[in-house]
């Protein structure tokens, strides 16, 4: 569940600590803002959603019982933040910049592409672009479920429990994420192998 320092921390910011509440932000800032992107494409309104989602934890932080890890308590409140701001701006693949798709996918995609280190093959970062462009289509339940699955990692339970639906929820948004991202990769895989579409 918590480790032993983070449980620590977690007492200290419910008796009112803010620098133990300082060394939680810093330790999930960069994934709390990378998820953000991913599920907004918009780095701006990612920033203000990520800083939402804190304000959120801290508010909320005396009633963290500690029966999932915080680290799935704050994906689930930084996600629901998220949907709220995608709803509220009714962002269309259209209106996203595309310095924004180059900035999320600098945060999240080179870990589904398998690398943290920056890449200097202008290739790959052609492939990152048209990735998250791709992305940006999905609708933010769907983009949230292969962000949560595909690039962070999580197990479909956890995802579930984030998300607070079902795990058959969690499963149909899945499948229907992955079929939708086939589809569209699909011209753009042939186009990397040189094949004809």
């Amino acid at each position: 569940m918590v480790d032993f320092d983070e449980r620590d921390l977690i007492r200290q910011c419910q008796k009112g600590d803010v620098q133990a509440f300082r060394q939680l932000v810093e330790r999930y800032e960069d994934r709390i803002y990378g998820l953000a992107c991913s599920i907004l494409g918009d780095p701006e309104v990612a920033k203000d959603a990520a800083q939402e989602a804190f304000i959120r934890v801290y508010r909320a932080l005396g009633n963290f019982e500690g029966r999932s890890s915080f680290y799935t308590y704050l994906y689930r409140i930084t996600t629901n933040v998220c949907l709220t701001f995608a709803q509220r701006e009714q962002r269309r693949p259209d209106r996203v910049s595309i310095e924004g798709m180059q900035e999320a996918s600098d945060m999240t995609l080179d870990r589904f592409l398998g690398t943290d280190e920056p890449q200097n093959d202008i290739e790959r970062i052609g492939l990152r672009e048209e990735i998250q462009k791709v992305l940006d289509y999905l609708s933010p339940e769907h983009r949230a479920v292969v962000v949560l699955k595909d690039i962070e990692g999580f197990s479909q339970e956890e995802i579930a429990d984030v998300l607070d639906v079902s795990v058959g929820t969690v499963k149909s948004r899945l499948s229907r994420a992955r079929a939708r991202l086939r589809d569209l990769l699909l011209p753009l895989y042939r186009e990397w192998q040189g094949e004809e579409i």
